[in-house]
C-alpha cells in the first residue's frame, strides 16, 4: 500500500465516520511500519549469515538492497504515522468542540422557549397582584422593619401584598429565594412584611445582589391564603367585629 494511501482525506459524513476512517488507516498503517521495521531490524544478522555462507556477491546486494528500500519506507511511514495522528487529534478536538457547542444551542434555544413561557404567567401575576394592592386598606395597621438600624414604620398595602406574594412564591418555588433567618425580636408580624424577593443586577460580568429576602428556616412560610389571612384578614374582621360590637353597646345604652 501506497503511503499516501494512508494519508487520503476519509470520504465526507459524520464526524464519527470520519473518525472511524482515521483510526482505520492508522491502525493499518502501523501494522505496516511493524512487518517493515522488522525487515530493517533483521538485515543486520542476515546480512552476516549470508557473508558466511556461499550465498554470492549478487545476493548480498539485493539484501543491501531490500534493506535500503526498507529504511526509505519506514522513514516514511513514521512521517505518515505523525500527520494521520495529529489529523486523528484533530478531528475528534472539532468532534468534541462541536457536541459541546451543540449542547449550548440546545441548552439556549430551551431557555429561550422557557423565558418565553414565563411572560404569560408573570403577566397575569401582576395583574393579580394590582388588584390585591388595590383591595387593601390604605390604613393596614400593620408595621414593617427594613434594618435593625430603623424604627417600624407603617406597612402600605404594596407591603402587605408583596408579604402575600413573597409567601405564595416561597411556598410555590423557595430556590428562587435568597433566605437569612428571621430576625423575631424586629418582626413582632413573623417577618410576612418583610418578605421581598432576591433581586439581582448584572455588572462587568457580575451577578450582584440588589436586595436580600428575610425568609429563613425560623419563619412560618404559608400559601397566599393563609398568610393573608394570617396579616390582614383575620385583623381587619377582628376589627370589624369589634366596631360593631362597641357600636351596639353604644345604642343599647342611648335606649
Amino acid at each position: 500500500m501506497g503511503v499516501f494511501s494512508f494519508l487520503q482525506p476519509p470520504k465526507k459524513g459524520a464526524p464519527a465516520t470520519q473518525i472511524a476512517a482515521l483510526e482505520e488507516s492508522l491502525d493499518k498503517l502501523r501494522g505496516e511500519h511493524k512487518s517493515v521495521q522488522a525487515i530493517v531490524e533483521n538485515h543486520g544478522q542476515k546480512r552476516t549469515e549470508m557473508l558466511l555462507s556461499d550465498a554470492s556477491d549478487a545476493d548480498i546486494v539485493e539484501l543491501d538492497k531490500a534493506a535500503d528500500l526498507a529504511r526509505i519506507r519506514l522513514e516514511r511511514l513514521e512521517l505518515a504515522e505523525l500527520e494521520l495522528t495529529d489529523r486523528l487529534e484533530r478531528a475528534r478536538d472539532k468532534d468534541a468542540r462541536d457536541r459541546v457547542a451543540s449542547e449550548h444551542e440546545r441548552a439556549a434555544a430551551a431557555i429561550e422557549e422557557k423565558a418565553k413561557a414565563l411572560e404569560g404567567p408573570i403577566n397575569a401575576l401582576a395583574v393579580a397582584f394590582a388588584e390585591l394592592v388595590k383591595a387593601i386598606p390604605a390604613e393596614t395597621f400593620l408595621r414593617k422593619y427594613s434594618d435593625r438600624h430603623t424604627m417600624a414604620q407603617p406597612a402600605s398595602p404594596d407591603d402587605v401584598a408583596r408579604a402575600i406574594l413573597g409567601n405564595a412564591l416561597y411556598v410555590a418555588a423557595p430556590s428562587i429565594f435568597e433566605t437569612q433567618k428571621c430576625r423575631s425580636a424586629f418582626a413582632p408580624y413573623g417577618a410576612g412584611v418583610e418578605r421581598a424577593l432576591h433581586v439581582s443586577t448584572f455588572s462587568n460580568g457580575l451577578m450582584t445582589p440588589y436586595n436580600k429576602g428575610l425568609i429563613g428556616e425560623e419563619c412560618a412560610i404559608h400559601p397566599a391564603p393563609v398568610a393573608a389571612d394570617q396579616l390582614i384578614v383575620a385583623p381587619l374582621r377582628e376589627r370589624a367585629r369589634t366596631l360593631r360590637d362597641g357600636v351596639a353597646e353604644r345604642l343599647e345604652a342611648a335606649e
